[in-house]
């Protein structure tokens, strides 16, 4: 019993926490995103600059790095126009994802232990970690960012008695506790270098983060909206299964022009949608003559479940169970025929006309099924499915591609959770030697040689570290972790403030 306590609440909490750190506060001024988007500034990034709602402070703080070393300044051009999007949204979005994703200063390294953990959008610009150590010290950020949090935190005032009230309103209508742990992993975050007037959401392993850019005036209608999204993604992934059983239906949601891609490719996501809007018009105050007529029109956009939740919720509202209790038995009362009868009849909505043409989009990565399965994965880890876990990443290991590495890590921290050592070790070990990924080989050896100091075997241990520092994988978060153990055995109980890479 002893070894089982040292083991999962002194390894894990030392490597394995979360990916993301976690704060009490739903609003969050960070200087990760201050420092992503002051170097985008240097480097040539100018959208937005002359536009009415821009923030004073951006062209502050552009007059301040005027004087940056010439050498920094030409590497983050070059950097920033290699890697320059036509559209300008998709070219701002790649290094908020950025800015999301990396650690604290001043070594801004990416927090995804494993490939599939980091968007797309952040692999193509996965090297900027380094540049931006160099430009954080030059350009003094540190200081710079003392001078103008003022104006951030100033800007979450603004927000936060409305966001308070939106969350208060979306938990009771959720039958969810105030102090609920589901809320905590939801996040806003203020910008006031970036092109006014807009929002950037982003939905990572079951938490919501959404970014306000400058604005005059408050956008919380968007963020009540994002914060709904985050409490029905975590069910859709706990309840990932029953919702999968309906996926017959997705196939009539390829039919409706006006809906995104992104919907008719993942089903999962399209029921999160459908039932957002059906909540979302359950909550409004207004004749239900004009609720059906808003229901009508999204599923005429082609979110076909939005009718059925709307009667659903009905009759949730009349029992005594939370939301996230009723849930699965809502999604099994799906009468896929019934359904499908009713979408039949619908005549979808044409896509709108743009005004202008639509941006050239640069190609962009497309997601294979291994890397779905090892995402999927990854989120039920997250969420402490581990039986759901284990038996996808072990489809993936009996695919045989080239994930079976990451596969087999995910399968390794399973096992560490259920305290077994042995086959924890094991499933390192296979990570270790098929895995194309440095990250990964490094953290298995870690592992490995942490489980081996833990039970007594010291030389093990060691040979361990140093193969970790082996792997070419130069991160300092994972080198610390390594040299550490090179440094004293570990115990499993001393090293509980790390986080993990």
């Amino acid at each position: 019993m002893l070894f089982q306590v040292i083991l999962v609440a002194g390894l894990l909490a030392a490597v394995g926490g979360p990916l993301y750190g976690q704060a009490e506060d739903q609003l969050v001024n960070d200087i990760r995103m201050f420092t992503v988007l002051a170097a985008i500034n240097v480097g040539g990034y100018d959208e937005g600059l002359n536009a009415e709602a821009v923030s004073p402070v951006r062209k502050a703080v552009r007059e301040d790095l005027a004087s940056i070393d010439s050498g920094m300044r030409a590497r983050l051009r070059t950097y920033y126009e290699q890697r320059k999007h036509p559209d300008p949204e998709v070219d701002l979005s790649q290094y908020i994802s950025f800015a999301l994703m990396c650690g604290e200063p001043p070594f801004f390294d990416l927090k995804a232990e494993v490939p599939t953990d980091l968007p797309l959008d952040v692999r193509p610009i996965r090297g900027l970690s380094g540049l931006l150590r160099e430009f954080y010290e030059v350009a003094d950020i540190e200081q710079l960012w003392q001078r103008y949090r003022p104006a951030y935190e100033q800007e979450m005032m603004r927000y936060q008695e409305a966001l308070l009230e939106a969350v208060f309103e979306i938990n009771g209508y959720l039958r969810m506790p105030a102090a609920s742990p589901e809320t905590r992993g939801f996040r806003v975050y203020f910008d006031l270098l970036a092109a006014p007037g807009s929002i950037n959401m982003r939905a990572y392993g079951g938490d919501v983060k959404v970014v306000i850019h400058s604005s005059t005036d408050l956008r919380i209608e968007e963020v009540r909206a994002a914060y709904l999204l985050h409490q029905l993604d975590r069910l859709s992934i706990r309840y990932g299964e029953a919702v999968a059983r309906k996926e017959n239906l997705s196939r009539f949601a390829m039919f409706a022009p006006a809906l995104d891609n992104a919907y008719k490719t993942n089903f999962q996501l399209l029921v999160t949608k459908s039932l957002a809007h059906a909540i979302q018009t359950r909550m409004r105050y207004e004749p239900e003559d004009r609720r059906r007529q808003r229901i009508g029109e999204h599923l005429r956009q082609g979110f076909i479940l939005t009718p059925y939740f709307y009667e659903k919720l009905g009759e949730y509202e009349k029992q005594p169970q939370a939301l996230r209790r009723y849930y699965e038995t809502m999604v099994g009362d799906i009468n896929v025929r019934h359904e499908a009868e009713r979408i039949q009849s619908v005549k979808f909505a044409e896509r709108p006309a743009t005004s202008r043409p639509a941006p050239r989009r640069a190609a962009r990565p497309k997601v294979s099924e291994e890397e779905s399965l090892l995402s999927q994965a990854e989120g039920l880890l997250q969420l402490s499915e581990l039986d759901r876990a284990r038996r996808v990443y072990e489809q993936v290991l009996s695919g045989g591609g080239p994930g079976r590495g990451q596969a087999s890590y995910g399968l390794g921290r399973i096992a560490l959770d259920e305290a077994d050592p042995d086959l924890a070790l094991e499933h390192f070990a296979n990570a270790a030697e098929q895995s194309g990924d440095a990250r990964i080989r490094a953290m298995a050896h870690v592992y490995m040689g942490r489980i081996q100091d833990i039970l007594g075997y010291r030389d093990l241990a060691v040979a361990h570290y140093r193969s970790a520092l082996e792997t070419g994988d130069t991160s300092p978060v994972v080198r610390g972790f390594a040299e550490e153990g090179l440094d004293r055995p570990f115990t499993g109980m001393e090293d509980e403030g790390e986080e993990e890479p």
